[in-house]
């Protein structure tokens, strides 16, 4: 048994399909989270979603009463380094947010953060490019969502940024 956790901890071996599987099985055990499932579905994991109580994951009041995450990993053989969106999306206010490490804005690095307002990206900044396991790497993305949540402003019934710190996100 124990050979079985080394090799879900070597990076290098994941795979989307194992990649996913353990996201769903973090996310599950994370408080807050429910309705936990693998999208299309749980033979074809393109990615992993979850309804999530924002209150409870966040630790703090939140607008909306329930948002969704939505999580996707590839492992692109031609590529230098993984892909992923983890996106949070408030289905009350038409929004979401959330980080792209792939290839579609090379002018922004290898990773990006964008705000989307109905079917509009409305913002899009550089991000850190984190280069570690799937799991740590949705855990510290998630950390930074309260902080995410006090940069998002409305004017106007559309989201904005008031600023953004590449530093941190």
């Amino acid at each position: 048994m124990a050979s079985l956790f080394v090799f879900l901890a070597h990076r290098s071996l994941l795979d989307q399909h194992t990649a996913h599987g353990e996201i769903q099985t973090w996310l599950r055990n994370q408080g807050g989270c429910r309705d936990v499932r693998y999208a299309p579905s749980s033979i074809r994991r393109h990615e992993v979603c979850a309804t999530v109580d924002p209150e409870i994951l966040l630790g703090e009041p939140y607008p909306s009463e329930t948002a969704d995450l939505r999580v996707e990993f590839e492992f692109p053989d031609d590529a230098g380094y993984d892909h992923y969106e983890i996106q949070w999306v408030d289905g009350e206010r038409n929004y979401s947010f959330g980080w792209h490490q792939d290839e579609t804005h090379p002018d922004l690095g290898k990773c990006h953060f964008q705000i989307d307002h109905r079917d509009e990206t409305v913002a899009r900044n550089p991000a850190v490019f984190h280069d570690s396991h799937p799991v740590n790497v949705l855990e510290q993305r998630l950390s930074l969502v309260p902080s995410i949540l006090e940069l998002v402003t409305w004017k106007n019934d559309r989201p904005a940024l008031s600023r953004w710190p590449p530093e941190e996100m």
